[in-house]
């Protein structure tokens, strides 16, 4: 019994001192894990301060701002800019369709207008500027107002306007209306002075000059102190004289283009210089008189000689100077009239 219990004792002292060593060792491990630092978390410490250059110590790095998503109207912009209108109309047409009543909802009509632009549909492009300026004003209804000009611009120069998807028609006739509402809106302006003008130049050089001296003339009454006053006065003697169609037709186109020459002659006398107006007004009265000639020689010709004298006489009293003078005093002559005894000097 004795030697059991001394076995039983020694057992014990073993264990507790293997426990107690145990023990030191934890507790020197902890102590090591506290004393060595953890390269992971200086690492954030780090990343979450920034050195104060002023007070020369660490401070915390201020909070980065969050980044704010785009939206979709800077991104169908985006998309204008990389020229990727087709994506742009998508996104566009979208967004309208989905914000009626958004307060930057004209804005995206006229960014989806933008977009058929690019992609060449240019009709339903101005169908969408003409939303923009019949609910806006300030400087979006300007712009629009000038993009509706631009389309206007693109069929007059031969784009087509789509019909139904797959037909292209012309679209000269809507270009002159787009134009004429552009000047109704914006009378004295000079966007409506730039309307205007693209319509006289329209016709001027589709060679429709009626219309065009039309158009010219009233350029010039709306903008007389305006950029294209010179032009448009000129323009519209040079469309009337045009329309003259020969010496066997009225001459009233060369009246109209003879006092028009003169009035750009007396308003700007340098201009009219430069632009050869004296020879163009010496041109028409050798035109005229060139006509006058011509009904003499026909009443001559069908032996009507009291018409003829007339008219010979009639040359010679109003275009003394021109050529036609000289086969008029020879007229007279084969007539039996002693020229060179009456008041018409060779």
């Amino acid at each position: 019994m004795s030697s059991v219990r001394h076995f039983s004792e020694a057992v014990i002292v073993v264990l507790l001192g293997c426990l107690a060593v145990e023990a030191v060792a934890a507790g020197g491990a902890a102590d090591a894990a506290v004393a060595q630092p953890d390269p992971q978390r200086g690492e954030q410490y780090r990343e979450r301060h920034v050195l104060d250059p002023d007070m020369d110590e660490w401070v915390p790095r201020p909070a980065e701002p969050e980044a704010q998503p785009v939206g979709a109207l800077e991104e169908a912009r985006a998309l204008l800019t990389d020229g990727r209108c087709r994506a742009a109309r998508k996104l566009l047409q979208e967004w309208v369709d989905e914000n009626p009543d958004h307060e930057r909802y004209f804005e995206g009509v006229f960014l989806l207008g933008e977009a058929l632009f690019e992609c060449g549909d240019y009709y339903r492009a101005y169908e969408q500027y003409e939303l923009v300026v019949e609910n806006t004003a300030g400087e979006l209804f300007r712009k629009a107002l000038r993009r509706e000009k631009d389309v206007a611009l693109a069929f007059l120069s031969g784009q087509k306007r789509i019909v139904w998807k797959m037909l292209r028609l012309p679209a000269h006739d809507e270009a002159i209306e787009i134009l004429d509402r552009i000047w109704e809106r914006v009378p004295g302006t000079s966007l409506g002075e730039e309307a205007l003008r693209i319509k006289a130049d329209y016709f001027f050089n589709k060679g429709d000059m009626d219309l065009a001296q039309d158009e010219y003339a009233h350029l010039a009454r709306e903008y007389p102190g305006g950029r294209f006053v010179q032009l448009a006065m000129l323009r519209s003697a040079e469309a009337a004289e045009a329309a003259f169609p020969g010496i066997r037709f009225d001459d009233r186109p060369l009246l109209e283009a003879g006092v028009r020459y003169e009035q750009v002659r007396r308003a700007f006398p340098v201009y009219a210089e430069r632009e050869r107006v004296p020879e163009r007004l010496t041109g028409i009265s050798q035109a005229r008189a060139e006509k006058d000639l011509d009904i003499a020689r026909w009443y001559a010709r069908t032996r009507q000689p009291a018409a003829a004298e007339f008219y010979y006489r009639l040359v010679l009293e109003d275009w003394p100077d021109s050529l036609a003078a000289a086969e008029a005093r020879q007229g007279l002559r084969g007539l039996g009239v002693d020229v060179e005894s009456e008041e018409y000097p060779p």
